[in-house]
């Protein structure tokens, strides 16, 4: 398959870009609010792609970082969400704000990328929230914090269902109250959930 392709710049309009690869113009599938943001005419551009074939076509989607490309394919593995749906969704949503939408299961935010219902967002939610690796985890702290990482394989190991302890971990690390070291921050989520199983 093709992973990627590098070449100059020829056009763009709403969700496509054409893009001249070694004298092949290619018409490459994109979320809008990328094509936007992409060079101008003449340019060099190294998109990251996805080939999809169809019964009478191909279609080639193209993605400025791999994070992107990433979630497209994790997201054409939902069921009833299709590749258009999946645009949609990159076009509304940067992969870290997802990525914490389905952890912390903000059905809220799902149903406002277009084309997303109530059915659509429970459907991502159930079936994408113990999928999020632990990189992708990493992407949503907002850096390398190889500690919260340590802390959910513990936490995990203690029988700790990745989506049921993440949106915890989540809140606990927005306010500032995940600082120290594995074993105190274990203690401190722990003791976290046992007052709020207490509720």
């Amino acid at each position: 398959m093709i992973s990627f392709i590098k070449g100059f710049m020829v056009g763009k309009n709403g969700d496509t870009a054409i893009v001249d690869v070694n004298g092949v113009g290619l018409e490459i599938i994109m979320p809008p609010r990328a094509i936007v943001k992409m060079a101008g005419r003449g340019e060099t551009v190294l998109l990251y792609t996805h080939l999809q074939v169809l019964e009478n076509e191909f279609k080639l989607y193209g993605f400025v970082e791999k994070e992107e490309l990433k979630l497209f394919k994790q997201l054409l593995g939902v069921s009833g969400i299709g590749a258009k749906g999946a645009i949609n969704v990159l076009d509304f949503i940067d992969p870290p704000g997802f990525y914490q939408a389905i952890a912390s299961q903000d059905e809220k935010l799902l149903i406002k990328i277009p084309g997303v219902g109530k059915k659509t967002a429970s459907r991502l939610i159930f079936e994408l929230k113990d999928k999020i690796s632990s990189e992708q985890l990493t992407v949503i702290s907002g850096g390398n914090d190889s500690s919260i990482d340590d802390v959910l394989e513990a936490l995990e190991a203690l029988g700790y269902g990745r989506s049921e302890i993440y949106p915890l971990v989540l809140e606990m690390q927005a306010r500032g109250e995940l600082d120290g070291s594995v074993e105190q921050n274990l203690r401190k989520i722990l003791k976290a959930r046992n007052i709020q199983m207490k509720r």
